[in-house]
């Protein structure tokens, strides 16, 4: 049976997920524990050096796939729903996943900086267990995985200032590119006149910004997921982000 291993607060499992899912690609989920699954997530992707992450599909052939959108390509090949990524649309896709890229690093690496300042967020972090028996301990331990996330993808490498005007020029191309669109008639805004992996790559650069009800976050960590800011001003974008979970993510 082919298996999912992510996290369900993540917008990068998310995107692997809703393109099994649009695809109705059977999988199972099984979520990942940081650090502790580290060692067994190297193994699998036979990677004992560097930076390893999630999401990471093993499919019932066995081969080992660690990136949201070779997820997404490989789900397109299977099952049936709308055509991820069409022919004529693969540089305008490929342009799109990069910038979907760029959006998350930022917006995680102010979401991470706020949350090294909210211990109740910290505590969230913490696997449950540990919140249970060592409960004064949890923020500690949620501050350490979080400075180490924050380090690992290179977040504290420029200044907050820096991530949010990345964060921005994402979003107005966002909102350029749905302009220049064609009018849908009754169907849901997309990027490129139809829905493909495009809109759920940029789609989940609006976590950061406001997440959508479907991610399983706590509510400290929604609250520093959350920038009131930018949600106040691509209220729109969220709009059409959540017009498109209506649409298009029924599971």
């Amino acid at each position: 049976m082919t298996e999912l291993l992510g996290l369900v607060f993540s917008p990068w499992t998310e995107k692997a997920r809703w393109a099994l899912d649009v695809r109705r690609v059977p999988y199972t989920f099984r979520h990942y524990q940081p650090l502790v699954g580290e060692p067994a997530l190297r193994v699998k992707l036979r990677r004992l050096t560097g930076r390893v992450s999630v999401p990471v599909l093993t499919t019932d052939d066995g081969r080992v796939l660690g990136d949201s959108a070779d997820i997404a390509r490989w789900a397109d090949g299977r099952g049936a729903g709308p055509t991820l990524f069409p022919v004529e649309h693969e540089a305008d896709i490929a342009r799109l996943i990069d910038l979907s890229e760029r959006g998350l690093a930022a917006g995680r690496a102010r979401a991470l900086r706020r949350m090294l300042a909210d211990d109740e967020a910290l505590a969230e972090m913490a696997p449950r267990p540990i919140r249970r028996a060592l409960a004064p301990l949890a923020s500690r331990l949620g501050a350490l995985g979080v400075a180490r996330t924050l380090r690992k993808y290179e977040g504290d490498k420029a200044d907050g200032e820096a991530h949010r005007q990345t964060q921005v020029a994402v979003l107005e191309e966002i909102r350029e590119t749905l302009a220049r669109a064609a009018p849908p008639g009754d169907a849901p805004r997309t990027l490129l006149g139809r829905f493909t992996f495009a809109d759920i790559a940029m789609s989940q650069v609006l976590v950061n910004v406001a997440p959508p009800a479907q991610l399983k976050l706590g509510a400290a960590s929604r609250r520093c997921f959350s920038d009131p800011d930018l949600r106040d001003r691509y209220d729109d974008l969220i709009a059409w982000r959540d017009e498109l979970y209506r649409a298009f993510r029924t599971s």
